[in-house]
């Protein structure tokens, strides 16, 4: 009897609230309570106990004494409950702006382009999250993980999250243009036709989707149309092909320069090429081997160091 009276004396009170307003992602004790008389170890482990969900913005939650009193219990806690017969709990509600949502997703889009051409415009506009306000934190994030960054249309995730929690989400869409220069045709080429110089100009050019790679520079030199280009089209990999001029094992014309002199000589291609590409010749009976460049079908050109004049 006499122990009984002495935990009775020693233990604290829970003062419960009638009415709390909740911060962060889960309701503890002390939001909703006041503790009395506890020394400060178990004052502080009660106040950040936790009761459960802190619940959605417009709806409420009650926590009754006789429930709460178990519940202490059952975790250990020897204290009195008073005060209010049940705490009706509403969640501190804060408005995520839309301006922050889409200043979230652009930025994450931005950098997943980074470096390159873009445009990037909202589709639909970005609407406002209604959260539970935070207790240390809020953050606005946007994450695109690995995607490969190409053009077109963009579903952009932007989560709220409340002390580490995700409050909220919601999606925006996006059009991203990527600009690059790039080779076009300079007048309409006609199917089979020879790129030569003039055929074609780089401009800006926006990059649309599932229009083929782009062609390389080194590789226009000499390639041939594999379709009709209009006027001002880009100009990728699958519309012009690189037909050899030279293969193995053709008797060529070999053109040997050196300085302003010009030599001529037969030789035999010992590999395949198209304009532009080197390809090694052998002369004569195989005494001499060179390598030249493809200048045009069946004529490979080598350029020699001009001799040194001896100094005076």
């Amino acid at each position: 009897m006499i122990a009984l009276l002495l935990a009775s004396l020693l233990a604290g009170d829970v003062v419960l609230r009638s009415e709390a307003a909740i911060l962060g992602p889960s309701v503890e004790l002390a939001e909703i309570a006041e503790l009395r008389g506890f020394d400060a170890e178990t004052e502080r482990r009660l106040s950040s106990l936790v009761l459960g969900a802190t619940p959605a913005p417009g709806a409420t939650r009650a926590f009754r004494r006789d429930e709460l009193a178990a519940l202490l219990k059952g975790a250990g806690f020897d204290a009195r409950l008073t005060g209010a017969v049940a705490c009706r709990a509403v969640p501190h509600v804060e408005t995520v702006t839309s301006a922050a949502i889409e200043e979230a997703a652009r930025r994450t889009l931005l950098s997943l382009f980074a470096g390159r051409d873009v445009e990037i415009t909202l589709v639909r506009p970005a609407p406002e999250l209604r959260v539970v306000a935070a207790e240390t934190r809020r953050d606005v994030v946007a994450d695109l993980a690995r995607r490969e960054p190409l053009p077109g249309a963009w579903s952009v995730p932007v989560d709220v999250l409340v002390d580490g929690s995700r409050a909220s989400s919601t999606w925006l869409a996006f059009d991203v243009a990527v600009h690059e220069v790039q080779p076009v045709a300079a007048r309409d080429l006609r199917r089979g036709e020879l790129l030569q110089e003039g055929a074609w100009r780089l401009q800006r050019v926006r990059l649309e989707p599932g229009t083929g790679r782009t062609v390389a520079l080194d590789q226009l030199a000499g390639a041939v149309a594999a379709r009709d280009i209009p006027a001002g089209a880009r100009i990728a990999q699958h519309d012009v092909r690189r037909d050899p001029l030279v293969r193995a094992g053709d008797m060529v014309e070999l053109e040997v320069v050196r300085g302003p002199l010009r030599a001529r000589t037969r030789a035999v291609a010992r590999g395949q090429g198209a304009f532009g590409d080197r390809v090694e010749v052998q002369t004569g009976e195989g005494q001499r081997r060179l390598v030249g460049t493809v200048v045009e079908r069946g004529l490979i050109r080598v350029e020699l160091a001009a001799a040194r004049k001896d100094a005076r």
